[in-house]
């Protein structure tokens, strides 16, 4: 039945608790978290949110709608500013790209957020308040799928190696995008998905995404650090980009 099939989804939703909690501390315990503030608040952050929530689905529907769109809101805002540590921890090394350091980050977030919202509301009539919520959602996983797209772009121009954890976070978080935006296609072109679907996918993939931080941040391993030389052709591409800008 459709309610016994939600109650193993919920049980699996359970399973990043204890992945969430165990990877927070070996970073705490290893001072990682000072060297990757904002994904150690994150980690904080969706442990507490995953055990609020998978308690207020056991006592109260109205409880557990709020703390769900609450949480859904502060989690838009960690993947926005988890991404843009991601590309200010890659370009530290790189004094020669301090120009692209500062600027490029926001350059490319505005560029995206407004092709997103233009996606999202090209038809805005006769949408429902709860309709509106929701691809506001859409608009912010696009954007995040953009900015890892530009981030990933970013580390191969760089030649920095996906073995690293950042490259890890950044992994994590697309994939959340990713799958948010293939279950919003498909649902828009006409394919039907169950509630019942939906859960399992969203379930699974935000499963995935804490065993991958977990893969990245649990194994004791030593961290490979930023290459510091910068290819002349990318030096000559920013030169070219901050000249034209300044004109």
């Amino acid at each position: 039945s459709v309610s016994a099939r939600m109650t193993l989804i919920y049980s699996c939703s359970l399973l990043p608790i204890p992945v969430l909690a165990a990877t927070a501390i070996v970073m705490y315990r290893r001072k990682q978290h000072r060297l990757y503030p904002v994904f150690w608040a994150n980690l904080i952050f969706q442990f507490s949110r995953v055990t609020v929530e998978c308690i207020a689905y056991r006592t109260s529907y109205k409880f557990y709608f709020y703390s769900y769109w609450t949480a859904s809101a502060c989690s838009v805002i960690f993947s926005l500013l988890l991404l843009r540590s991601i590309f200010l921890t890659m370009l530290r090394g790189y004094s020669p790209l301090s120009w692209l350091r500062r600027f490029g980050y926001e350059a490319i977030l505005l560029a995206f957020w407004g092709l997103a919202l233009l996606v999202t509301y090209h038809n805005y009539g006769g949408r429902t308040f709860e309709q509106l919520i929701s691809d506001a959602e859409q608009a912010v996983s696009f954007t995040a799928v953009g900015m890892f797209v530009f981030v990933v772009g970013s580390s191969v121009v760089l030649g920095i190696r996906w073995t690293s954890a950042i490259c890890g976070i950044a992994l994590g978080v697309g994939l959340l995008g990713t799958v948010d935006l293939v279950v919003y296609a498909m649902r828009s072109h006409g394919y039907w998905l169950s509630s019942v679907a939906v859960g399992w996918i969203e379930t699974i993939t935000y499963n995935c995404v804490a065993a991958i931080f977990a893969f990245y941040f649990v194994p004791k391993r030593e961290e490979i650090p930023v290459p510091i030389s910068v290819r002349p052709e990318l030096l000559q591409w920013v030169n070219g980009v901050r000249g034209a800008l300044s004109k």
